[in-house]
C-alpha cells in the first residue's frame, strides 16, 4: 500500500453482533490492503450482542469455531492498522426517549471511539421498533430524544451525529436542533450525517444527476449506445420504449431542490446548514451510507451498471472524497469528512440473515452469478470488481504527499560552529578598530 484513503470507508456488516466474524485475521488483512481510513460499525446499547437462537435470528451451529473478534477486539484491531472505527449506536426497542445510557458512551470513548451516530433514518418505520409506524412529528422527536445523549458524548470529547435522513426529505435538522435549544452544540462537536445513493444515475456523459441531459433535455438513446450493452442492462426494454420514457420523464430546469434523492443531495444538506447557522457554517458531516449498486434499476431511462461501470463510479467517488477530482464540476466540500460504501459484506462475514447479501461488495453470489464475458479473476472470497479498483487507488502515489507526522521537515542548515566563531572574532576586531578611530576623532 502506498497511501491511506483517509476519507474513504465501508459500512461494515449490517448486523449488531461482533463475535461471529469467521477468519477475522484474514478480514483484517483485507481491510488493510484496501487502504481505507475508516469503518462504520453498527452497535447495540447492550454492548457485544449475540444473536438469540430462541428468537430465531440465528442457528448457533452455523457460527464457525474460529469466529471472533467481539466488539472490543474489533475496535482494538482496527485502530492497530490505522483505521478509524465510527459507530452507529441503536437500541433494538427502537427510537424512544432515554434509550441510550450515558455509560455506554463512556465505554465507547474508553475503547477509542471518536465518532458516534445516534440511530438511523427516523423516517423509516423499521427504526421505531416492531409493529410501529413513523409518527408525524418524527423529525422533532428523534432529534429531541437524541440530544441528551449527544450532549453527554460531546462533554467527553466525542463527535456526535444526529440520526441521518435521506436528503430528499425537506427537513432541516440544524434548524430543529436550534429550535430545541441545542444550537450551541454545533460548535462543540454536534453534526448531522447523511445518506447519498446515486442508484443507476450518478453521472451521465460527464454530468451528475439531476443536471444531466437525459433528465434535463430528454436526450435520446442512439442505436449504437443501445447495442453496446446487453439488453438486460436496458431492463429488457426496446430502445423506442426507453426513448419514450426519456421524453415523458424529462424535467427541464429541474434543480437539486426539486429532486434531491441522488448523490448530489449533499447540496441540499449544505443549504440547510447554511440557512440555519449562517453562510460561513461548516459543520463536519459524514455520508454513512452511499454508493452505486450494479443490480439497481430505479430509473429506466438509464442502464443498469455493468460491473466495470460500477467499479469506475466507485473509484470516482473515492477520488472525489480524497479531493483529487470533481463529479461533473462539483468538488467535495470541506465539511464532508468521510463517506462509507454500503456494505462491505454479509454472509461471508458471518451475517447469515440474507437480507443484505445483494448489497455486499464481498459476496460469493457475485462469483457464482458473474457474467462470463467479463472474465473477472477468481478470488479466495467472491467480491465485486470495485474492490480491486479501490486497492489500485491505495497503491497509487497521491498527487501531493504531505510530510509524515513522524518525519517533520528539517530546518535549514546554518553555518557550523567554526564558521560562527570566525565571524564573531572578525566582528570583535572590527569593533575594536572602530573604537580606536572614535578616540582619535574626539
Amino acid at each position: 500500500m502506498t497511501r491511506k484513503l483517509h476519507r474513504v470507508g465501508f459500512h461494515w456488516r449490517a448486523t449488531f453482533q461482533h463475535d461471529n466474524v469467521p477468519e477475522w485475521d484474514r478480514w483484517l488483512r483485507e481491510i488493510e490492503e484496501l487502504g481505507i481510513g475508516t469503518l462504520f460499525i453498527c452497535h447495540d446499547v447492550s454492548g457485544m450482542r449475540n444473536y438469540d437462537p430462541v428468537a430465531g435470528t440465528l442457528d448457533p451451529g452455523r457460527i464457525p469455531s474460529d469466529a471472533r473478534p467481539g466488539f472490543e477486539g474489533l475496535v482494538r484491531d482496527l485502530l492497530s492498522i490505522g483505521v478509524e472505527p465510527a459507530i452507529r449506536l441503536s437500541d433494538f426497542s427502537g427510537i424512544r426517549p432515554n434509550a441510550i445510557p450515558h455509560h455506554v458512551l463512556d465505554g465507547l470513548a474508553k475503547a477509542g471511539i471518536k465518532h458516534v451516530q445516534i440511530w438511523n433514518e427516523p423516517n423509516d418505520d423499521r427504526e421505531w421498533g416492531d409493529n410501529k409506524k413513523v409518527p408525524e412529528d418524527w423529525a422533532v422527536k428523534s432529534i429531541d430524544w437524541a440530544l441528551p445523549t449527544c450532549r453527554h458524548g460531546i462533554s467527553i470529547g466525542m463527535e456526535m451525529a444526529l440520526p441521518p435522513i435521506n436528503p430528499g426529505r425537506d427537513v432541516n435538522q440544524f434548524q430543529i436542533a436550534i429550535d430545541l435549544g441545542a444550537g450551541d452544540l454545533f460548535d462543540k462537536g454536534l453534526c448531522a450525517n447523511i445518506h447519498l445513493y446515486p442508484f443507476n444515475r450518478l453521472i451521465w456523459k460527464g454530468k451528475p444527476y439531476p443536471f444531466d441531459d437525459v433528465h434535463q433535455n430528454a436526450e435520446q438513446l442512439s442505436e449504437a449506445e443501445y447495442a453496446a450493452l446487453d439488453p438486460w442492462y436496458w431492463h429488457g426494454f426496446p430502445r423506442e420504449y426507453i426513448n419514450e420514457r426519456r421524453r415523458e420523464d424529462a424535467k427541464p430546469g429541474c434543480t437539486i431542490f426539486d429532486d434531491a434523492d441522488n448523490f448530489m443531495g449533499y447540496l441540499v444538506h449544505e443549504h440547510h446548514m447554511k440557512t440555519a447557522l449562517g453562510p460561513q457554517a461548516s459543520v463536519p458531516c459524514r455520508i454513512t451510507e452511499m454508493g452505486p449498486r450494479p443490480w439497481q434499476d430505479l430509473d429506466k431511462r438509464y442502464p443498469r451498471l455493468t460491473p466495470a461501470e460500477h467499479a469506475r463510479q466507485v473509484s470516482l467517488i473515492c477520488r472525489w472524497l480524497e479531493g483529487e477530482t470533481d463529479i461533473g464540476g462539483y468538488r467535495r466540500p470541506e465539511w464532508l469528512k468521510a463517506g462509507y460504501f454500503w456494505i462491505m459484506g454479509a454472509k461471508v462475514m458471518g451475517d447469515y440473515s440474507g437480507i443484505f447479501e445483494a448489497d455486499a461488495f464481498y459476496a460469493d453470489w457475485f462469483m457464482e452469478r458473474r457474467e462470463p464475458q467479463y472474465n473477472w479473476p477468481q478470488a479466495e472470497i467472491g467480491h465485486m470488481p470495485a474492490i480491486e479498483a479501490i486497492k489500485a487507488l491505495a497503491k497509487e502515489t497521491p498527487p501531493d504527499v504531505p510530510p509524515k507526522p513522524d518525519d517533520p521537515p528539517q530546518p535549514p542548515q546554518g553555518p557550523d560552529r567554526s564558521q560562527v566563531l570566525a565571524r564573531l572574532n572578525a566582528a570583535h576586531e572590527a569593533l575594536s578598530e572602530a573604537r580606536d578611530l572614535l578616540k582619535q576623532l574626539t
